[in-house]
């Protein structure tokens, strides 16, 4: 006679069989479930995905060039604010890299334009100034690379391609942040304000919500009350921060904070320009979560392999 199995060692024995198998790893789940073997999919983030993004922004990107060589540039970098983190940077440019970019710039410039909700258009009371993009011969790779490798080779992060900006009397940009299409998992995460050409007065860049420091080794950099060069009414400085345009030098700071959120501290704007002209150049970095450009390269050659346009 068989020896008979009560119904409650039958469900201990099912628990035990059950708790087994999840401590081996669960493969018939993964098989169902990508990705839940290790248990925490989450924690392994997006890196893996190998986005794809649109042609248009794809091409508003450059990527790292192997075997580009660039002379070491030696700038020197003040902390200005940890967080959100802000940091001025002297001779980012050399005088030559000033004069080159300056120089190509000269016949493309055409009026800057701002966009709203996708679409672009001109508005002077927004914007007045002139924008030329910089074609990409061996000076300008290397001011891209240096952009990149200043932040530490962050990965999927990418330096969009440049262009100058030059404002003539009363030229301005109004307040705004670099940051405001971002998403959890792309945006400009950082921008660089390099001031190509000073001649002028006014002009300086605003951070209405970046408390200036105190003490005057900063006014170099900043306008201070002891300048009488204020750029509000009379000599009063504004509140927050005003960097001065000082040829060759940058500007740095973080939009997008840990969180994906975008720091307002980066409100910013450029300021009337006085007397004279002011030239400056924008460098972007936009943060894409996954996408890694190889990838990319070798999924677009294999559809125009198998379409016959290779």
């Amino acid at each position: 006679m068989a020896p008979s199995v009560s119904f409650g060692s039958l469900i201990q024995y099912t628990v035990l069989c059950l708790l087994a198998y999840i401590l081996a790893g669960a493969p018939w789940l993964s098989s169902i479930v990508p990705g839940s073997a290790d248990g925490n999919v989450a924690a392994r983030g997006r890196a893996d995905l190998n986005v794809t993004l649109s042609a248009e922004k794809a091409q508003s990107l450059v990527f790292p060039e192997e075997g580009l060589r660039c002379e070491e540039q030696g700038y020197r970098v003040h902390v200005f604010s940890r967080e959100p983190l802000v940091l001025y940077v002297e001779d980012f440019l050399s005088g030559g890299e000033v004069e080159h970019v300056v120089r190509m710039s000269e016949p493309n410039f055409r009026p800057s334009t701002v966009w709203t909700q996708g679409h672009e258009r001109l508005d002077p009371s927004v914007r007045l100034s002139e924008k030329a993009p910089l074609a990409r011969d061996a000076t300008v790779k290397c001011i891209e690379e240096r952009a990149r490798t200043f932040q530490g080779w962050r990965p999927h992060v990418f330096v969009e391609k440049l262009w100058a900006q030059r404002y003539h009397k009363d030229g301005h940009y109004t307040y705004h942040y670099d940051w405001s299409t971002a998403t959890p998992t792309a945006g400009r995460v950082s921008s660089f304000m390099v001031y190509l050409d000073a001649n002028c007065t006014g002009g300086g860049t605003h951070f209405p919500r970046l408390q200036r420091p105190r003490g005057g080794e900063w006014c170099r950099f900043v306008e201070c009350e002891a300048d009488g060069d204020g750029d509000g009414d009379g000599d009063l400085v504004r509140e927050g921060t005003v960097f001065k345009p000082v040829r060759g030098n940058a500007v740095f700071w973080e939009n997008i904070g840990p969180d994906g959120s975008g720091y307002e501290e980066s409100w910013h704007a450029g300021l009337p320009v006085k007397t004279g002209t002011k030239m400056g150049l924008n460098i972007w970095s936009w943060y894409q979560e996954g996408y890694v450009p190889q990838v990319a390269k070798r999924e677009d050659d294999n559809v125009k392999e198998l379409s016959g346009e290779m």
